[in-house]
């Protein structure tokens, strides 16, 4: 597990009210980027800052309820990411008995800041997960991190480019998506 720590927060340029969520290794340069809502991010932005807004929102009643009842948040997970969303683990501990409660990395995130508890990620998922600094100021974002219309969308543009190796490659992964999710319908 690595531990990861926020390190900045912004608006998309394309629309004003999605934001991203940028954490980094903690003894480290590798990042991820966490896509947020316009709630999600003021929860969290309210928790970097410290803002007291006078009565508790919900993250912050969630941990007071915890609290209450002798519960201690341990640490987050970033457990795995699916279809471009990632998907946390709350790991709480009370009278030395652990609990993992699956979270929306929104949440997660939220209510570990307010907590002060760490949040971690899989080695491997960072490593595939990592953003990269290009060389003009672009950065570049690992495929599996995105949706499948993203996914769709820009393996279009790549052929209306003719830069194949790119469309081919958008089209595995998106094949993929479909491979796994055929394999768990049959398993059921």
């Amino acid at each position: 597990m690595v531990e990861l720590v926020v390190s900045d927060m912004m608006s998309k340029v394309s629309d004003h009210r999605a934001h991203v969520l940028v954490l980094q290794e903690k003894e480290g340069l590798r990042k991820i980027i966490v896509a947020l809502g316009m709630l999600e991010a003021q929860a969290i932005a309210f928790a970097m800052r410290g803002v007291d807004v006078g009565r508790p929102l919900t993250h912050d009643l969630f941990g007071s309820l915890t609290s209450a009842f002798g519960i201690e948040m341990r640490h987050v997970i970033i457990d795995r990411i699916d279809d471009g969303t990632f998907y946390s683990l709350l790991c709480y501990t009370r009278e030395g008995e652990e609990a993992v409660v699956d979270s929306r990395t929104s949440d997660a995130i939220a209510i570990a800041l307010r907590a002060k508890a760490p949040i971690y990620i899989r080695e491997g998922l960072l490593n595939r997960m990592c953003i990269r600094d290009e060389q003009n100021g672009a950065i570049s974002i690992p495929i599996t991190a995105a949706d499948e219309s993203t996914l769709r969308a820009a393996m279009e543009n790549a052929v209306k480019d003719e830069n194949y190796e790119l469309a081919m490659k958008l089209k595995e992964e998106i094949d993929s998506r479909h491979k796994n999710s055929d394999t768990e319908t049959e398993k059921h």
